[in-house]
């Protein structure tokens, strides 16, 4: 019996050794460490503690999961934004510098896709229990899982993460599937909590109401379908210590009203909601005089903001066989009436895109938008063959062929702009038929390439990604993002240069001849961005100086707003008595010159 009793914790003892020292070993011996701790503040360190924001979505959320069916509805970005917005490392939204969020620092390897991360050692989940590196291993394990039923995870492991192992439980190592020039971004990870998470062949619906635990400041306290979702903040969060996050995530609830779009602006006036983001450009322009931003209870604001805006307007089938000639392609461009259609229908609130990187620095600052001009149509149209007018007023070629074809879209809002495109492009000679289609169905219809021209938009990253877009790979079959069927073996060269080049100029130079190459290949004809927020907020909703870091998209990004008390009360005595604060007449706001560049453009 003595004998056992000293024997057995040797025995741990030295299994525990031999097992630190194992996983030690991974770790090079002349191993870099950097980080990144001198860029500004994201949010303002004046900002202050407290108070509930009142805001609103449509829909109550279709399920309360981060993966699996319905987990991108309205809801998905407030409830990502405290959990999967939580990577190792996140681009500054003003500098575009990577600085340290849940790893405090990381060592990429001379391979280009081997980095090791250290990690915050305080970190907690939202139940107390140690954040480590087996919650990032298990992120990996979990997108990888059939349970999850969500291709997309799926996809993105075999695309990008080859092994992510953890060294201990404060430093972790992520191999990517290739060398990358830039890895941190390519190779990144947010955590899911293994403890509070069991993964079997019924996780989807097990999971599908249960409130995440979360990294972020916020969990969800309370839910009540058909009217409310509500956010409280984490008592004593581990985040309020870390430089880049104070000034952050100040008030101390969020409650999420189930409100329709159309009704928000009534909700905002009447105060039930403290902020509302004007997304209509008519309610803009003509709903902007009442009593409370008179008398300065509430302002408005229109914050001049960078986002890559995405692909997004009239696409052309290239296997079509009225597209199939570039003269009646560029003729279908200049006969696009960007300026009517933002005069009549935009209030003139829109820019014209051009680029295929709209909103990055890859998009080829020198090319100019083909422009509205009849004639330069015509004579295009004449290249083409299309010289006569037929008995109906359409063109028609040598061979008898009017100049005609079908434009399919999905959104009846849509309906209204294009038949104006429509109006324009018959007075010209050209019959553009419109077919409405449900959203889904055109949407498939896209991939599949079974249209002429189409409205279609996908939605863009920090980095254009112009392989599943242009590449030839793409171009002989279907269901893939290469809607239009285009690729050459120039544009592919271009293309790779962008993915695997080291050198920046050489990247930036490929993006640039690509734009030039497909702006002038005309099977694109881009739509319009709005490169700004639009809101509405009452006066005790405070902001930095520049309301929005640069690269904001959306309300639940880089939470930075916070709530005055003395305002508040201040407010609440003024409509009480109906006494003015005085009418705030500043309306744009542009701390970044967004404005300024998109004008002089």
């Amino acid at each position: 019996m003595p004998r056992e009793k000293i024997f057995i914790p040797f025995f741990v003892f030295l299994f525990f050794t031999l097992y630190t020292f194992s996983f030690s070993a991974e770790l090079p011996r002349d191993i870099k460490w950097e980080t990144n701790m001198t860029d500004p503040s994201i949010g303002d360190p004046k900002a202050l503690k407290g108070g509930t924001l009142l805001y609103y979505m449509e829909d109550y959320p279709l399920t309360f999961r981060l993966m699996g069916p319905n987990s991108n509805d309205s809801f998905a970005s407030w409830n990502r934004a405290y959990t999967m917005d939580f990577g190792l490392v996140v681009l500054h939204p003003t500098t575009d510098n990577f600085i340290p969020w849940m790893a405090t620092h990381w060592s990429i390897q001379p391979d280009q896709q081997t980095i090791y991360y250290k990690l915050v050692p305080d970190a907690r989940w939202s139940d107390g229990i140690p954040l480590t590196a087996d919650d990032f291993v298990f992120c990996w394990e979990m997108m990888q899982s059939a349970h999850i039923v969500d291709p997309f995870y799926n996809n993105y492991v075999k695309e990008y993460l080859k092994s992510v192992e953890k060294i201990d439980d404060y430093t972790l190592k992520i191999v990517g599937q290739r060398p990358s020039w830039r890895p941190l971004y390519d190779y990144n990870l947010w955590p899911m909590p293994r403890h509070a998470i069991k993964l079997g062949p019924d996780w989807v619906k097990e999971a599908s109401n249960t409130f995440q635990v979360a990294a972020g400041p916020y969990v969800v306290t309370e839910a009540v379908p058909g009217q409310r979702v509500v956010f409280t903040r984490i008592k004593d969060w581990w985040g309020d210590k870390m430089r880049y996050m104070q000034g952050m995530y100040n008030v101390d609830k969020i409650i999420l009203k189930i409100i329709p779009e159309e009704r928000a602006l009534d909700y905002f006036k009447k105060g039930e909601i403290s902020l509302y983001h004007v997304g209509m450009a008519k309610i803009w322009a003509g709903e902007m005089n009442f009593d409370a931003l008179k008398k300065g209870w509430a302002h408005r604001k229109r914050i001049f903001l960078q986002v890559p805006a995405g692909i997004g307007g009239l696409h052309m089938n290239l296997s079509a066989p009225i597209f199939q000639n570039k003269d009646f392609r560029k003729a279908m461009q200049y006969l696009f009436p960007f300026e009517l259609i933002n005069s009549r229908l935009m209030y003139d609130s829109y820019y014209r895109m051009v680029s295929t990187s709209e909103g990055t620095e890859y998009a080829n600052p020198n090319l100019k938008p083909y422009g509205f001009n009849p004639q330069k149509a015509r004579e295009h149209l004449v290249k083409a063959g299309f010289d006569k007018r037929g008995q109906d007023g359409i063109l028609v070629n040598a061979n008898g062929e009017r100049a005609s074809f079908t434009l399919t879209f999905g959104e009846k809002t849509f309906e209204r702009h294009i038949t104006v495109v429509q109006e324009v492009y018959k007075k010209a000679g050209v019959e553009m038929n419109l077919k409405l289609l449900d959203g889904a169905t055109a949407f498939n219809r896209g991939l599949e390439r079974k249209y002429e021209m189409i409205v279609a938009s996908r939605t863009a990253g920090f980095y254009p990604e112009p392989n599943q877009y242009f590449h030839s790979k793409f171009k002989g079959v279907t269901n893939n993002n290469n809607i239009w069927g285009y690729g050459t073996p120039e544009t592919d060269k271009l293309i790779e240069t962008y993915m695997y080049d080291f050198n920046k100029e050489k990247r930036l130079q490929a993006m640039y001849k690509l734009d030039e190459v497909i702006h002038d290949e005309a099977f694109y004809i881009p739509f319009w961005d709005a490169p700004y927020l639009r809101i509405l907020y009452w006066d005790y909703l405070c902001w930095p100086e520049y309301f929005f870091p640069r690269r904001t998209l959306q309300i639940s990004d880089f939470q930075v707003f916070w709530i005055d008390p003395e305002r508040e009360s201040r407010l609440k005595g003024a409509m009480a008595k109906g006494e003015s604060l005085g009418e705030d007449t500043i309306i744009d706001v542009d701390p970044y010159g967004i404005k300024k560049k998109m004008e002089s453009k």
